[in-house]
């Protein structure tokens, strides 16, 4: 379960790489139109004509705030991205006090102060900030307390039901742990699959681990072995060792000992080795070796490229 934080977070949900809004807004709005379309020097340059012309609009000074924070089209200034977070919150941006609530969480800030933040954090989660409501839960989750997780399962299901991956995939671990709630496969599985549909990686994984055992769901190994393969392209260790057994013993997908090779290399180029596994690969012919070497090779470097 990840922080989440940023105004991708705020305005959007902490964690996505951009604002989205709906398209009459955009359209209304030259600022956040250039931010969508990553025109950044342009989207500064008219949230501060807005601010200019209006000292009060909380809505722009959190998004200076978010651009000097990621740093685009300008150099990252976490202390500058503070400033303008906290004279947002000031005027009752809600996006803006679950930023600053992340930022006094942060040394770079120069403002570090948890217990602010913590006070922030909440006042932004009961007011429905999403993410903040996502990161309320893991502190809730953090304490041990029973009385805590269920409020924790509170938080985590107003995030999800915002579209938070990670919220989702948290709820279908405390559905198979009985923490926070009654413990229950099925509900599990249904949260997993919500993950799944957001890409949420962790919960490819769990969901095709139940998936295969027949855990809450159907059992459906093709369907398994599909989430596997995708969540192993994504550079997913686990994914991959799991795709390279399926491969190996043809569950779920023909098998394929070259297939099955160069997934276990990618797996154990991320510090995941299989002995069993390994025999297979020594058994295999030079040219064979050098096949699924290639491979591995080739997915490793893909998977790089396309991680966040």
């Amino acid at each position: 379960m990840r922080l989440h934080c940023g105004l991708a977070g705020l305005l959007l949900l902490a964690g996505f790489s951009s604002l989205t809004l709906p398209a009459t807004a955009a359209e209304r709005d030259l600022a956040y139109a250039a931010y969508q379309t990553g025109h950044y020097r342009r989207a500064l340059s008219e949230a501060l004509k807005r601010i200019e012309s209006d000292s009060t609009d909380a809505a722009a000074m959190t998004l200076v705030g978010e651009i000097y924070r990621q740093g685009l089209g300008v150099p990252s200034d976490q202390k500058v991205a503070t400033e303008w977070y906290e004279r947002a919150a000031a005027r009752g941006d809600i996006n803006a006090t679950y930023a600053l609530a992340i930022a006094l969480l942060d040394d770079a800030s120069g403002r570090r102060d948890p217990a602010r933040a913590g006070t922030l954090l909440r006042q932004a989660a009961a007011a429905g900030n999403a993410a903040a409501n996502y990161n309320l839960a893991l502190a809730l989750l953090a304490t041990g307390q029973a009385e805590d997780d269920a409020r924790a399962v509170k938080s985590l299901e107003l995030a999800a039901s915002a579209g938070i991956g990670d919220a989702m995939y948290a709820l279908g671990t405390l559905a198979k742990q009985g923490r926070g709630m009654a413990k229950s496969d099925v509900v599990a599985a249904q949260w997993m699959a919500k993950a799944v549909q957001t890409g949420n990686i962790p919960a490819e994984v769990e969901y095709a681990i139940m998936l295969f055992n027949g855990t809450g769901v159907a059992r459906d190994e093709t369907a398994a072995a599909r989430l596997f393969l995708r969540a192993a392209g994504k550079g997913n260790p686990i994914a991959q060792n799991r795709i390279a057994r399926l491969y190996q013993i043809g569950r779920g997908i023909p098998p394929d000992s070259i297939e099955a090779a160069a997934w276990h290399l990618a797996a154990r180029a991320r510090g995941l080795d299989d002995p069993a596994l390994g025999q297979l690969f020594d058994r295999l012919t030079p040219e064979q070796q050098s096949r699924a070497a290639r491979l591995a090779a080739d997915r490793i470097e893909g998977a790089a490229l396309t991680s966040p």
